[in-house]
């Protein structure tokens, strides 16, 4: 039988998009990788990060490739077109047989370890592993001519050993798979559609900011609903029946931020001696994080209630740091851990409480994961800071700013609330807006090297206010650039459908009201200097735009009241009149 393989694309790989043809006809793939491939033989390249399978044929076509010594990519040209690969010099051509989508939930029976290859057919004797990564196809290629080349693989293969002739001679029995009795045929499956967020969606832009950067502030007047969004966002994501029990979403906490806190302790808790017994002091936010691992399919959201009535950079300044350690492996995000593993050893031998303290105590397996690797931030843990704007409160720094998305959030007019129904605080019938939010970070680099044409609109429309803040205090570093990539991509690749016109300018508008406009502040002379730099950069983005104008005029009713003098003032602390 012809040889076949399955090549597992790891997640982060930049090679897959780079040798993938535009029109999906074709994938290039390093020969080093794939190296006793011949002609005719069949791969399956398998991207979980990116949710596609291809069922592909080797073909005779080869080609060197050379380095381009800017970018470090190995290139070379096949028809009109550029490929390029991070490493190798030879790159066979595949031709792409058949496309299937990958379901959120999907994974191998049998995992890729170390090794991203497997075969799906062996003389040796029966492969367990084998037969359940062919099962593990055929619930992807439901149908159509990689179905039924799977099919044919999907055979026991046992090795006997039979006399003739007074000589052992080594036979293959082979056999089809039975199917298991209730199993249903693979022509009664419905392929599963990928979910997107409309672009009308209600929450749209509190959503894509979470998936750009799962640390939120919202700001706005009390009472103007900041906490009651973030509760509504737990409702509608609660997927897991075994918490939606109670009065509220088990994946919902809510932490009251207090006047006198001052450090760190007072949000992920301490160690303490007690009559010469190490014991640690658990708080709700560590016990909520540590509930979140043990449910990584459901996003859980932290609520950090009026974070500016204390000073944020005293109580939040690890949470912050650690949240700045983020990566992406296998298709989620990691952090470096809040309690690491050697403190978390000396923690629970000393304290008999410490797993009980964290509802851990029959938990065998997730205490043996925070053993190797301590307590981190889980990747399905999203965090909502709300800011009141009013005299009472704290101003939020520039260095909290600038590491998260702030979202505006407005009274709706009184006419609008009389009107409307009260909150039933009722679970959806479904949850794809659950699985939008838990699918694999948006590799911002691939998506450039996809669509190049809205990357460029995006960097020039950044280069001009860049250039224009470069010389102040509010300079912009590279990550306003990565994440306003990831924010305007996230809608293209996952909106694509019903995109109004103008959906660039709009995404735009919405990221520089969300990361620069809030940073600035100041005295008059600087900011009006400034923003009368701004304004014609505006004209594309009325939210902006209009934010400019209030504050205009805020600025000048402050030249006429306080002539000759300097005024400082806080944009964000005035959010409800200027931002």
């Amino acid at each position: 039988m012809k040889p076949a393989k399955i090549y597992d694309v790891r997640a982060g790989n930049p090679d897959y998009h780079n040798l993938l043809s535009p029109d999906k006809t074709f994938i290039f793939w390093n020969e080093s990788a794939l190296s006793d491939v011949t002609p005719g033989e069949i791969v399956f390249f398998v991207n979980r990060g990116e949710k596609e399978a291809l069922y592909t044929v080797a073909t005779p076509v080869t080609c060197t490739a050379v380095r381009n010594k800017l970018t470090m990519l190995k290139e070379f040209d096949y028809e009109n077109g550029t490929y390029a690969g991070t490493e190798g010099d030879e790159f066979r051509q595949y031709e792409v047989q058949q496309v299937a989508n990958i379901p959120s939930g999907w994974k191998w029976q049998k995992p890729l370890r170390q090794v991203a290859i497997a075969n799906l057919w062996s003389e040796e004797g029966d492969n367990t592993g084998r037969l359940e990564r062919i099962s593990d196809l055929q619930a992807l290629f439901i149908d159509g001519p990689a179905f039924d080349a799977l099919e044919g693989y999907n055979m026991h293969v046992e090795a006997i050993k039979m006399p003739v002739n007074q000589t052992s001679v080594q036979m293959k029995l082979i056999s089809p798979v039975k199917r298991k009795e209730g199993l249903k045929q693979p022509q009664n499956r419905i392929p599963v559609k990928p979910t997107v967020i409309p672009f009308e969606h209600p929450y749209r832009k509190l959503l894509m900011a979470l998936r750009t950067k799962p640390f939120v502030l919202l700001g706005g007047i009390s009472g103007s609903g900041k906490s009651w969004t973030v509760r509504k966002l737990a409702y509608m994501t609660c997927s897991d029946p075994v918490l939606r029990t109670g009065n509220s979403p088990g994946n919902f906490e809510m932490i009251r931020v207090r006047p006198d806190w001052h450090e760190p302790d007072d949000l992920l808790g301490y160690a303490i001696t007690h009559n010469g017994i190490l014991r640690y002091h658990s708080t709700n936010l560590l016990r909520f994080l540590v509930k979140a691992w043990q449910y990584p399919d459901v996003p859980f959201f932290l609520c950090l209630d009026e974070m500016n009535l204390a000073q944020t950079e005293h109580y939040f300044s690890d949470f912050l740091s650690v949240l700045e350690t983020v990566r992406v492996h296998e298709g989620k995000r990691i952090y470096d851990p809040f309690i690491n593993a050697q403190e978390l050893a000396h923690y629970s031998y000393e304290d008999h409480t410490f797993w009980r303290q964290l509802g851990l105590s029959e938990d065998n397996v997730l205490q043996q994961h925070f053993l190797e690797n301590g307590i981190s931030m889980p990747a399905n843990l999203f965090v909502v800071g709300t800011v009141n704007m009013d005299e009472t409160t704290r101003t939020i720094s520039t260095r909290v700013l600038d590491r998260t998305m702030t979202i505006e959030v407005k009274m709706k007019s009184l006419q609008e609330k009389l009107v409307e129904e009260t909150e039933k605080w009722k679970y959806p019938p479904t949850y794809e807006v659950a699985e939008w939010l838990m699918a694999p970070p948006l590799d911002r680099f691939v998506a450039f090297q996809n669509h190049p044409h809205i990357g460029m609109l995006i960097s020039k429309h950044l280069e001009r206010l860049y250039f224009i803040l470069e010389d102040t205090k509010f300079a912009l570093g590279y990550r306003m650039l990565h994440q306003t990539l990831v924010y305007c991509f996230l809608h293209y690749e996952g909106t694509k459908a019903d995109l109004p016109a103008d959906w660039l300018y709009t995404c735009l508008d919405e990221v520089i009201a969300m990361k620069i406009l809030v940073r600035i502040a100041g005295d008059t002379d600087t900011c009006h200097l400034l923003l009368e730099r701004l304004l014609p950069e505006m004209a594309h983005f009325p939210v902006c735009q209009q934010k400019y104008n209030v504050c205009s005029r805020f600025l000048k009713m402050l030249v006429i009241l306080l002539t000759g003098s300097k005024c400082i003032y806080y944009l964000l602390n005035m959010s409800t009149l200027v931002w």
